[in-house]
């Protein structure tokens, strides 16, 4: 028999006990090295940096410190986008490859699941508050910061269901939205509830969370190189804090020879 050979891969781990949200992405990337200035840049790709500019602050949840990153917008109320707008921003972009790939991705099944919720197709559908500025940066920046970690493949630990209502464009929803519920629901994912009522999963983290994880479920076995800890906006009665686990994946390809 021939020695174990080895393969190992960067992973990452997107550990969401307490909900995932763009932002929240953002802020676990800059805690784990990403530089801001990096977000920046491919801000100003997108053609957006004009009306979008980012900023970190470190912050206190629950008594641990974690990255807070805003998104501040500038000209506000401007029109909603179809998916095929927010597409050619995303393409005349000149990013890489894979971060156009991912991000294009997260938009389309974004599109396809608000478009189920509605019952139109997914290129009518008027992006509102998911089709923000905001949350074209959150997720390019997110596709771009993974790839600038160099991270291969992704896993997500099982999704808070929150509770309670939120007031939206369409008046009062519950909680998980629609959107996230739909989202759950073309993916299979686990579901758990941590006992907080209120929204923990947005449609962009769900959206995130479903178009990049490889498999949900318990952490893979891997070598932890990198923690990072992004904040939420709120104080709950656990920290609001999304955990990005960075590590190596090594499997074991035992090989018989004659």
């Amino acid at each position: 028999m021939s020695p174990s050979a080895s393969i190992s891969k960067k992973i990452a781990y997107f550990d969401c006990a307490v909900g995932i949200a763009g932002d929240m992405c953002l802020g676990a990337l800059v805690s784990a090295g990403v530089p801001l200035e990096y977000f920046t840049e491919i801000i100003d790709r997108l053609g957006i940096g004009d009306e979008v500019k980012l900023r970190s602050e470190l912050v206190n949840r629950g008594g641990q410190e974690a990255v807070k990153v805003h998104v501040d917008i500038r000209h506000h109320g401007h029109h909603h986008r179809h998916l095929p707008e927010i597409e050619t921003i995303i393409k005349s972009a000149q990013l890489e490859p894979l971060i156009e790939k991912n991000s294009l991705e997260i938009f389309q099944n974004l599109a396809i699941a608000e478009g189920k919720v509605h019952g139109i197709p997914p290129e009518k559908v008027h992006f509102h508050e998911v089709g923000a500025l905001d949350a074209i940066a959150d997720i390019v920046c997110t596709c771009a910061g993974l790839a600038w970690l160099g991270v291969e493949q992704v896993f997500c630990s099982a999704l808070p269901t929150g509770g309670g209502f939120v007031t939206c464009e369409h008046g009062q929803l519950p909680v998980p939205v629609p959107a996230v519920l739909k989202l759950w629901e073309m993916f299979k994912v686990p579901v758990f509830s941590n006992g907080i009522d209120r929204e923990l999963v947005t449609p962009t983290g769900a959206a995130i969370a479903v178009s990049l994880s490889a498999q949900f479920g318990t952490i893979p076995a891997m070598s932890i190189s990198k923690i990072g800890l992004g904040a939420g906006t709120r104080e709950l009665a656990i920290p609001n804090i999304f955990r990005l686990w960075i590590g190596e994946s090594t499997d074991q390809d035992k090989k018989k020879q004659n």
